[in-house]
């Protein structure tokens, strides 16, 4: 048969070795053109011709397939995930692929347009709906799923606890807002008070630094007495001793009126006896008479001085003997008021020495209370502060609060309720 011969069926050969190049891809188009053929080889050439045509039309198809199924995988590869293979050949099994590729691309993007909703509602704190973990089997795309409803989970929790924790922060806000309030309240009326009773401390140290130079004065001034009634007492003494000295003496010139008296009376018998010998004498005794009648008139005279000196001498004893008396009283007295006055002193000084340290304390309680004020000044402050600062809170978390009230998640109401 001619068909083995190769010599003679070299153009068929060629066609169908173009045919295989066409097929490996190693030319893009079959031109079998030669005219040199006789009747039957050119019926063959014809019919490989056709055969040509037929396979390079389906290799077109299954190059517009394949085109299609790469720009639908490059977009795929983008992220776009709408684009669909429109076109259909004969060979099924690239339309199988071509299919299968559609279903992956519909299933993506049904399932990446449920995520991206989901999300979307995510970005307006809508955090009630979650992605359907089966839509996937497994991989990346499975763990995406899981990944972003942990992310929910994780989400849901954190604003849980976020709302519980505004919601407290607003109660306890307004508790250290009322708090605060009264603690400046009180801060303030402890302030006024301790400068009242700062003024208060102050008169009385005041009084008390007057009641010591008073304690002092009255110290000095018993002393001053004690001195005097010391030297009074001394002055009666010495009285007594002049009085008995004066009642000696008084009785010394009582016992020389006595003397006088008794001389008086001897002088007057003389006179007597001379005047009864000068009558006796006749003339020659009349002058003698007459000295004898001076003599008795002196001793008259002096036996009436010795009695006006007795009554002065007695009455005067009696008078020493009361001055004594008195002045052994004013001993007694002014022992006694020596003795109370130095009471008195020892109290005075007891007083004083109290005073002394009375007002130190005063002075240290003062001190303390000034301290007291100053940091209770800085304290009403620190309360104005915390006060400013428990309003700020209180709004925070207003703001807080509001703001995580406007998210939507699961367990919000019994967090309200």
């Amino acid at each position: 048969m001619f068909l083995l011969d190769k010599s003679k069926n070299k153009h068929i050969f060629g066609a169908l070795k173009l045919i295989d190049e066409y097929i490996k891809n190693e030319i893009n188009s079959i031109e079998i053109v030669d005219s040199t053929l006789d009747k039957d080889r050119k019926k063959i050439m014809d019919t490989i011709q056709e055969l040509a045509k037929v396979i390079e039309s389906k290799q077109t198809e299954d190059l517009t397939l394949y085109g299609e199924v790469m720009l639908a995988t490059e977009k795929l590869s983008d992220g776009y995930t709408d684009d669909k293979i429109s076109i259909i050949t004969s060979n099924e099994k690239l339309n199988y692929i071509a299919k299968s590729i559609n279903i992956m691309t519909e299933k993506i993007d049904k399932s990446i347009s449920e995520i991206c909703s989901v999300l979307k509602e995510y970005s307006h704190q809508n955090y009630m709906d979650s992605i359907d973990e089966k839509l996937f089997k497994g991989g990346k795309l499975k763990e995406l799923t899981l990944g972003i409803n942990y992310l929910r989970s994780e989400i849901t929790k954190n604003l849980k606890n976020s709302y519980d924790t505004c919601m407290i922060l607003k109660k306890e806000a307004k508790l250290l807002q009322k708090d605060s309030s009264s603690l400046f309240d009180a801060t303030s009326s402890q302030a006024v008070a301790l400068e009242e009773t700062s003024a208060a401390i102050e008169e009385i140290t005041a009084t008390t630094s007057n009641n010591t130079k008073t304690a002092q004065m009255m110290s000095q001034q018993g002393k001053i007495v004690k001195g005097s009634v010391d030297r009074g007492l001394n002055l009666a003494k010495r009285t007594v001793t002049s009085m008995n000295e004066i009642n000696e003496s008084t009785n010394l010139v009582n016992n020389a009126t006595n003397i006088i008296d008794q001389i008086a009376f001897q002088t007057n018998i003389l006179s007597l006896n001379a005047a009864v010998e000068a009558a006796t004498a006749g003339e020659a005794g009349k002058g003698f008479a007459v000295v004898a009648q001076e003599v008795r008139n002196l001793a008259t005279r002096s036996a009436e001085a010795a009695k006006e000196i007795k009554l002065l001498v007695e009455t005067a004893t009696k008078k020493a003997d009361e001055g004594k008396h008195i002045a052994d009283e004013m001993i007694k007295g002014y022992e006694e008021i020596n003795s109370n006055i130095g009471k008195t002193t020892v109290l005075i000084e007891e007083v004083l020495t109290a005073s002394q340290e009375q007002e130190n304390s005063i002075i240290m309680i003062n001190n303390s209370i000034t301290q007291i004020d100053t940091l209770t000044q800085k304290n009403a402050i620190t309360a104005q502060d915390v006060k400013e600062i428990s309003m700020e809170i209180s709004k925070i978390a207003d703001q807080n609060a509001e703001l995580v009230n406007k998210a939507k998640f699961q367990g919000k109401k019994e967090i309200n309720t």
